[in-house]
């Protein structure tokens, strides 16, 4: 029988698949509300990867955790500001 320790599986599976559906959201109010709420839902989205990313385990992290802490959460930062900034900037016609 195996190690109680090896059965449970780390919950990184759960921060992917909720950030996933962060990224449906944002796609299904960009199509509902307009590119500059969807936008600004997925900059949130990925802000909110980067603070996960800061604070969460590697094992718990999951597949937020590719390179060093540091460059992960920069370059989420990077982007969330960035899809933010052009969705803010970005003209949208009637």
């Amino acid at each position: 029988m195996a190690d109680p320790a090896e059965r449970v599986r780390p919950p990184g599976g759960a921060v992917l698949v909720a950030l996933v559906a962060g990224v449906a959201l944002a796609l299904a109010l960009t199509w509902i509300a307009g590119p500059t709420a969807g936008g600004v839902v997925l900059g949130a989205d990925l802000a909110t990867a980067a603070v996960l990313r800061l604070v969460l385990p590697v094992r718990v992290a999951g597949a937020l955790a590719v390179r060093s802490r540091p460059v992960d959460v920069l370059v989420l930062l990077v982007l969330a500001v960035a899809c933010t900034s052009l969705a803010w900037v970005l003209p949208v016609e009637p």
